[in-house]
């Protein structure tokens, strides 16, 4: 006879749920690292778009307007630094690449600002290269919350097509701004433009399949842009004469829809940590109810046969002296958390599939941009065009750039 192998399911059972309240209670650790990342990220976003105004020459900035965003930045940034766990702290190695990355990425912060102060760059390339900053943060955020819990799914993708579509819309912000400051938009910048409403909708329409429903009434209290933000748009999008408009009543505009954004983020930030908790909570409920470790040795071990209508007690076999109750709780317990594992694994993949496909489209993006010497608009255009010619999805085509680029030892931008 086989030795008590129920003895062994209760304690998988136990390691399951256990590994489960660990991942959770690691995510909640970092609730502060994330909020601190989060307002480093608006404070780049807001300092973006102060220094796309102050290239333009037609602008009435002054100097001191750059500082204070600047100085907005550096206490963001140091706030950040401070909650970075320690390299020995942690044992997550895709975050340590990514806060390698990050902290690489913002070292050129200086010399950025230098060369924005000296009106060095075009407004175009200075959001270029604050856009890829902000990048890497994001990435960090989503490398440091996604910690392979299921219960967290639906509140880690609502969060994170949320702070993308945010980013978007910063960078509509400084697009737009430079383009009504010097009174005209370039196609270039006009087709951006239509590139970054797109990428706007996408992002929002995922938000919106898996946010709370608080969070949903929030947006939808302020998803529909007031009628001079469109007013303003159709102007930039459509080519006509934009002389006239206000640069700073645009960058007033939308710097008021992206605080509004904030507050939305900071709600899906909360609720994030509030699914934590209770999933926490949940956990350790279960297990207080649980028999303890000397009952479960005294009542022995059953065996639970199915679809055995010749048995006693539908199907259960024990052994001497044994309560059948034990082995139908833990079965009814087993199935249960299987049933609800699987259902939440499907979820998780798909998130997980959702972010591995726009990952490998930045990737594209940056190969395409690097060896074509394109922007990212025009990058984007030829993936589409590529994936409209072979009838494929975006995701597909800029996998495969990736892999053959991998294949050809090709220099990659993570």
């Amino acid at each position: 006879m086989m030795e008590n192998t129920t003895s062994y399911a209760w304690r998988y059972w136990l390691a399951s749920r256990e590994s489960e309240r660990v991942a959770l209670q690691a995510l909640l650790n970092s609730e502060a690292l994330l909020e601190a990342t989060s307002a480093l990220i608006h404070a780049l976003q807001r300092e973006r778009g102060i220094s796309t105004l102050w290239l333009c020459s037609a602008t009435e900035l002054t100097p001191p307007h750059l500082v204070t965003r600047q100085e907005e930045v550096d206490q963001a940034l140091e706030a950040m630094l401070a909650l970075l766990p320690m390299p020995e702290k942690r044992a997550a190695s895709g975050f340590y690449g990514r806060a390698a990355l990050a902290l690489q990425a913002l070292s050129g912060l200086a010399p950025l600002r230098e060369q924005v102060r000296r009106r060095q760059f075009s407004h175009g390339d200075a959001m270029q290269q604050f856009s890829e900053l902000i990048r890497h943060l994001l990435h960090l955020i989503f490398e440091a919350a996604d910690n392979g819990s299921h219960s967290m799914s639906r509140a880690l993708l609502a969060l994170f097509s949320f702070m993308q579509g945010k980013e978007l819309a910063g960078q509509e912000r400084a697009t737009g701004a430079a383009g009504f400051a010097v009174g005209q938009f370039s196609q270039q910048e006009r087709q951006q433009l239509v590139t970054l409403l797109e990428g706007q909708e996408r992002c929002f329409t995922a938000f919106c399949q898996f946010a709370d429903e608080e969070s949903l009434q929030a947006w939808r209290e302020m998803a529909e842009a007031g009628r001079e933000t469109e007013k303003l748009r159709r102007i930039a999008c459509s080519g006509m004469n934009a002389r006239g408009a206000d640069a700073q009543h645009w960058f007033r505009l939308l710097s008021e829809r992206l605080d509004g954004m904030k507050r939305i983020e900071a709600r899906l930030r909360r609720q994030v940590m509030q699914v934590c908790r209770d999933g926490i909570s949940r956990l350790e409920t279960t297990h207080a109810t649980l028999p303890q470790a000397t009952d479960r040795q005294a009542l022995g071990y059953s065996l639970y046969v199915a679809n055995t209508p010749w048995l006693e007690e539908g199907g259960m076999l024990d052994a001497a002296g044994i309560a059948p109750q034990l082995g139908r709780s833990l079965l009814t317990l087993i199935e249960n958390q299987a049933q609800r594992l699987q259902a939440q694994s499907d979820e998780l993949a798909a998130m997980h599939a959702t972010l591995e496909e726009r990952k490998a489209i930045d990737r594209a993006k940056a190969l395409l941009m690097q060896h074509h010497r394109c922007d990212e608009p025009q990058a984007w255009h030829t993936l589409r065009k590529m994936a409209m010619d072979q009838n494929k999805r975006v995701g597909e085509i800029a996998r495969a750039m990736v892999e053959v680029a991998a294949a050809f030892s090709l220099p990659q931008t993570r």
